[in-house]
Order: structure tokens, then C-alpha cells, then sequence
């Protein structure tokens, strides 16, 4: 994958999986209520010729099946038709907001979290599922409420930790936010991005021996290519051009990487450097390069 960045700074991703922070999602109604509508009638006409359910355990069997197949679709068919037959099931509702969440389906989603916490408001689950859409949605006060409630309830949901974190981190509180992303990484290891978030957070901390190793275990060992370009920008920061080049030629171009080096040398004051940068930058690409030429102003301007 190649991924060409200019002035690319430090990049945190908070919650990629279920869904990005960077999303936009549309508001779910806070009033909807446990008898709100979660059929499909798309998924009732693309599986009309499946076999009609048993039993609740049928469905529920079903729909597991397909979810472990890869059938996301055919899985939140089958958890309706459990639903329909038992529609105080929190479990199911949990099941059907995570599963609409992986759709990109935010209302639904919300719609039976919501419902699933009618039922049972200390359903730790569906807070942090709650909590993921509100932060996805801007609306910041609801989502911290929600991740704590669900923390609280429920110390091993990663998700929330990880999203915890990133709040922690934008109130400057940084140890408390790699409190909570040490919690999510011993629940899941292989979250590569809240790997990439810890460094993150340890880079604003000042840490970088201590972020360096986190952007390089997740780019290397799991393979979160952003956490290359935030290994460059973390390189290029502390002076060492050479290693932030080499670093960010594996996301972008040679040119990409020539002006973002050179980005920084200019922030960091080394303005030799910087020009020679841009200009192999510029001489590197095949086209135009407006913001090298942007940067090269910038460069005559702070000298």
C-alpha cells in the first residue's frame, strides 16, 4: 500500500475496527425506545429462501455460523429473528448493535443499544457501544459518560479503554491515558492501533525512546503502516533525517518523504537541510509539487 502524506505530522488513530473516530455518522435518537424497529426488510428479501427458524437457539446458532463464515449480513438476519421471538434478549441487542456498527449502520446500531439498555441499564457492552457513536458523532461529554459507565461495569472492554485513552490524551493528562491503553493492550495484544495511539500519547508526553518502540512494533511486527509515517515524523522531530526518509518510504513516495523531512528541519530550525530536502523533493516528483513549493515559502520565510 502506498499512502502519499504532505506536512504530515503525528497521526492518531483512535478506533479503527468497529468504526473510526473520523467518521461521519449520522445522530441516533437518545429517545428511541426497547420496541424500536431493528428489521432489515433489504436482508429480509436477500435471505427469503433460507429455511424459517425453529426456535429461538436455532436462530442464534444460525447466526453464528454466518458471523464466523464472514456473513455479516446473514448473521444480523438470523439475531432479528432470534429477537422476534425473544425481544428482551440484551445479548441479542448487543449482537445487532456491534454487527450494525460494523455495517456503518450508526442509527440502528444506537437504536438497539439503546434498547438493550432499556432492558438492562448496567449492560456494559451496549455503553460502550454507545459510547464508540458518540464519540464518532462529536458529542464528547455523552461518549466519556458512556466509556466510563461501561469500564465500570466491565474493566476488560478494550474498545472503551482505547477511546478512553484518546480522551485522556486531549485533556493533556497523558498518564491516565496510557493507563488505559496499557489495560486495552492486555486484553487485545493485537490491537495494533492502540499500540499506535500509546506511542502517540508518549510522543506528546516527551517519551520518545518510549514511542519510538511503540510506532516501530506496530509498524513492523503488526503491520499498522500509519505507525511508519508517525515513526518518520517522530525521527525527522528529534534531527535524525536520514532515518525518517528511510522510514517514510515505506507508506509514501521518495518525494512525499524528501518534504515532509524537510517540513521538519524547518520547524526544527535546520534550514540547510530543509532547502535541500525540498528541493529533492521537487526534483524527485513527476509532477508538479505545490506544497513543496508551499514549503520552500515557508522556509524563506522563517530564515
Amino acid at each position: 500500500m502506498t499512502i502519499n502524506f504532505t506536512k504530515l505530522g503525528i497521526i492518531k488513530f483512535c478506533l479503527l475496527g468497529l468504526l473510526s473516530a473520523c467518521a461521519t455518522t449520522p445522530d441516533i435518537d437518545t429517545n428511541e425506545h426497547a420496541g424500536a424497529d431493528l428489521n432489515d426488510d433489504s436482508l429480509d428479501v436477500l435471505f427469503a429462501t433460507e429455511f424459517p427458524v425453529e426456535s429461538e437457539a436455532d436462530a442464534i446458532a444460525r447466526a453464528a455460523r454466518a458471523l464466523n463464515e464472514g456473513e455479516v449480513d446473514k448473521a444480523l438476519f438470523f439475531y432479528v429473528r432470534a429477537l422476534q421471538i425473544q425481544p428482551d434478549n440484551v445479548e441479542l441487542l448487543a449482537h445487532i448493535g456491534e454487527i450494525q456498527m460494523r455495517r456503518k449502520n450508526y442509527v440502528m446500531a444506537g437504536r438497539a443499544f439503546l434498547a438493550a439498555l432499556t432492558y438492562d441499564p448496567n449492560h456494559a457492552r451496549s455503553h460502550e457501544g454507545l459510547g464508540l457513536i458518540f464519540m464518532a458523532q462529536g458529542k464528547h461529554q455523552k461518549a466519556v459518560d458512556e466509556l466510563n459507565s461501561a469500564v465500570e461495569i466491565d474493566n476488560q472492554l478494550w474498545r472503551a479503554h482505547n477511546a478512553l485513552g484518546v480522551y485522556a490524551d486531549k485533556a493533556v493528562n497523558f498518564a491516565a491515558a496510557q493507563l488505559h491503553y496499557d489495560a486495552a493492550l492486555s486484553i487485545n495484544p493485537n490491537a495494533a492501533h492502540v499500540l499506535n495511539n500509546r506511542g502517540y500519547s508518549k510522543f506528546l508526553a516527551g517519551d520518545f525512546d518510549g514511542a519510538t518502540l511503540d510506532f516501530y512494533e506496530a509498524a513492523n511486527n503488526q503491520e499498522f503502516q500509519l505507525a511508519w509515517a508517525n515513526l518518520g515524523r517522530l525521527y525527522a522531530k528529534q534531527g535524525s533525517y536520514k532515518d525518517a526518509i528511510t522510514t517514510y518510504k515505506h507508506v509514501m513516495s521518495a518525494a512525499h518523504a524528501f518534504n515532509n523531512t524537510g517540513h521538519a528541519a524547518i520547524e526544527n530550525g535546520d534550514f540547510t537541510q530543509a532547502e535541500r530536502f525540498l528541493h529533492e523533493a521537487i526534483r524527485l516528483s513527476p509532477t508538479y509539487f505545490p506544497a513543496a513549493e508551499e514549503n520552500l515559502s515557508l522556509l524563506e520565510a522563517a530564515r
